[in-house]
């Protein structure tokens, strides 16, 4: 794996957060920035990719009644219905 250099633009705040945040867990601001970057990448890759299978399935019409949805999760939440 290859590293690659990039520049961020940052406003003075949340430089100072991260300097404060890498300072307390003993690494670098370039560490911590990285580290951010790979996980929000990964969340919304995730999310990305959980939308597109939500678009791909409505275009197919498998879609769920919103009544049904709405039963399911109270029924996780133990709400009973009157």
């Amino acid at each position: 794996m290859s590293l690659k250099a990039i520049s961020v633009t940052l406003d003075d705040e949340t430089l100072k957060r991260i300097g404060q945040m890498a300072a307390a867990m003993s690494r670098s601001r370039e560490w911590l920035m990285a580290e951010a970057i790979k996980l929000y990448v990964a969340g919304e890759g995730r999310f990305v990719l959980e939308v597109g299978q939500g678009i791909q399935a409505a275009d197919e019409g498998r879609l769920i009644d919103h009544a049904d949805v709405k039963a399911r999760w109270e029924s996780k939440r133990g709400v009973s219905r009157a």
